[in-house]
């Protein structure tokens, strides 16, 4: 339906008073309603929000949603979440998706792993890298950056399913993009609209590639990296560790420049891997010729271009450069994980090791408090240490006590199906799990942005990761969920946070987490849920690439995680994958040793059946 006669249909329904006739109004009621709560009137503003969000389901029936509305659909969900966190009833008000977004009707299913549509390398690419890479590529223009594929789908400017509701194009058809008098043409435009109507895939082999280096029709230089450095080998005596010795002079020195999102010269020193990828002017690093290597002249300031490195900071010791030299020398091998392992993590847990199980849960409980303080300052939180597990939030003391007896009974059963160690000495994780409980929503989203640095996806409320030292899991506990219900949310963090630990993909964390909730409390609704939502969430994947980069929508992944562990994983098998990743051995291949065949192929055939 096209917005004009939606909204006129809107007016004849609604009459003149209410309706809101163009997206001008609705942004204006969207500002009133700002302002009214600004002033203390919460009533009023909720609902001049009401009238705003009235207007937003109009535009969302239209078959293409119109320019502009998901600026403004964020924009009024910004209003509530003022309006939540000041205690008004905001239950009636939910903010409306456009029709492009909705789960895809099964005779349009997509081929999970197939490429459909539009190329991203041989054709969005060379868009991007002409129309906007002097200020998006090279540089970071109004905060904006997409470097790579991987980069532009973290800026949220990409809205998978919907070309003309995403942001990207908006500021190109409205003309508030490319500035200096650029133009893109509507043949450009109509190919990045496809190629988001199609599901915005990547076809190019690595997400991380410069936008810029595919537009040219190339890929990074190579960086030639031994088997070492893709496998962990037992330290030489003698020899240097990276986790111990190296990565904490990166991250330390580097990391500021070269890693997270802004990486300087397409070099991300973000993890092993990365770094041996080398950047935009070639390899860092040269295995067995230290004194050869970019990376050392570089910390040197001997025999380069540019400048010195650190850039603006004193230089590295000659005993770290000669520390780092060695290394290199020795073959730049890993000692343990993994390479793709973030640094930040490589080095937590170099330092794990050196330590007991007290010693380790006494410095990640502490650093688990540290960052409740980071992400929620003004609110001091309540601890509650119990056998293999911390809880810290923000419940009532009676309420958050209860939770962490329940918590430590459930890290016992977790423990029951992963760990084949009948003495009970081996504990869940090693230094213990850090639970953050907390009550409002607006909580829980703070502490998702300071661990991942990027907006809470919707449907979310539960999740488990490793940030530094901490092992956590992070779940928002309304006092209305059931027992049940709660004892699934703990299991299903629990089990995922002690993968996480082990350095296990986000995907298999969750997905074995839901299998693990399942066994345990199977009647639960929340369970139930799970189940019936399951089938519906695989077409809104994407790619099966998609899935396993982390790019698909966060709870139809969630959702598609769990079906998938769940039906390949026994309580056997889970602690099969226990004992391999104690022992060592990289997630994919311990995958395959268990699972017979690898994720992708695995995933690919469980997704086959589902969309069927």
């Amino acid at each position: 339906m096209p917005l004009a006669v939606a909204l006129g249909l809107f007016g004849a329904v609604h009459g003149a008073e209410s309706a809101v006739a163009s997206p001008k109004e609705i942004r204006g009621r969207i500002d009133a309603a700002a302002k009214r709560l600004d002033g203390g009137q919460r009533d009023e503003a909720v609902e001049l929000l009401a009238q705003a969000i009235t207007g937003l389901e109009v535009m969302a029936t239209a078959a293409r949603p119109p320019v502009g509305f998901k600026t403004l659909a964020d924009r009024a969900a910004g209003v509530r979440r003022r309006l939540d966190r000041a205690g008004a009833d905001v239950s009636r008000l939910t903010i409306p998706v456009p029709a492009a977004s909705a789960p895809v009707p099964a005779a349009a299913k997509p081929v999970v792993g197939k490429a459909t549509g539009v190329s991203f390398s041989r054709q969005v690419a060379p868009i991007l890298a002409s129309s906007c890479g002097g200020c998006h590529i090279a540089g970071r223009k109004g905060g904006f950056q997409m470097m790579s594929y991987e980069g532009l789908m973290k800026t949220g400017m990409v809205q998978r399913g919907a070309g003309q509701a995403s942001r990207l194009v908006e500021v190109i058809l409205t003309g508030d993009m490319p500035r200096g008098g650029g133009k893109v043409s509507a043949e450009n435009v109509a190919t990045l609209i496809r190629w988001i109507d199609s599901g915005a895939a990547c076809d190019a082999a690595d997400l991380s590639v410069g936008i810029d280096v595919l537009a040219r029709g190339g890929g990074l230089p190579p960086a030639p990296a031994p088997p070492t450095a893709v496998k962990a080998v037992p330290l030489k005596p003698g020899g240097v560790s990276f986790a111990s010795d190296v990565a904490p002079l990166l991250q330390t020195h580097c990391l500021k420049c070269h890693g997270g999102d802004e990486i300087e010269a397409n070099l991300s020193m973000a993890s092993l891997d990365r770094l041996l990828r080398g950047g935009r002017t070639g390899a860092a690093i040269v295995p067995g010729k230290g004194a050869d290597s970019l990376l050392v002249k570089k910390l040197r300031g001997a025999d380069i271009e540019g400048q010195r490195m650190p850039l603006g900071r004193p230089p590295l010791s000659d005993a770290d450069v000669a520390l780092i030299e060695k290394w290199i020398t020795e073959g730049a091998s890993l000692d343990m994980l993994t390479a793709v392992t973030p640094l930040e993590t490589l080095v937590a847990e170099g330092q794990a090791r050196k330590l007991s199980d007290t010693d380790l849960a006494r410095v990640r409980f502490a650093a688990g408090e540290k960052l409740w303080r980071r992400a929620i300052p003004d609110e001091e939180p309540v601890v509650q240490s119990r056998v293999g597990v911390c809880v810290i939030g923000n419940l009532p003391a009676d309420r958050l006590a209860a939770f962490a007896d329940l918590a430590e009974d459930v890290v016992k059963e977790v423990r029951e199906q992963l760990i084949a160690d009948g003495s009970q000495r081996q504990p869940l994780l090693k230094g213990g799990i850090v639970i953050y409980a907390v009550k409002q929503a607006v909580d829980y989203s703070a502490i998702w942005q300071n661990v991942s640095r990027a907006e809470r996806p919707k449907g979310i409320s539960s999740h488990a990761g490793v940030s530094g030292e901490v092992v956590y899991a992070a779940l928002l506990t309304p006092s209305t969920a059931a027992t049940a219900d709660r004892r699934a949310a703990l299991a299903e963090s629990v089990t995922a946070a002690a993968f996480a630990g082990r350095n296990a993909p986000e995907w298999f964390g969750r997905g074995a987490g839901r299998a693990s909730a399942t066994r345990l409390v199977g009647t639960s609704d929340l369970v139930q849920q799970w189940r019936r939502e399951t089938a519906a969430a695989v077409p809104q994947l994407g790619s099966a690439a998609d899935f396993f980069a982390g790019h698909s929508d966060p709870a139809a992944s969630a959702l598609a995680a769990g079906g998938f562990v769940g039906s390949i994983a026994t309580p056997g098998k889970l602690s099969q994958m226990v004992a391999l990743l104690d022992a060592g051995v990289a997630f994919d291949e311990a995958f395959t040793r268990v699972f017979r065949a690898p994720p992708l192929a695995a995933f690919e055939k469980w997704a086959a059946r589902m969309i069927r």
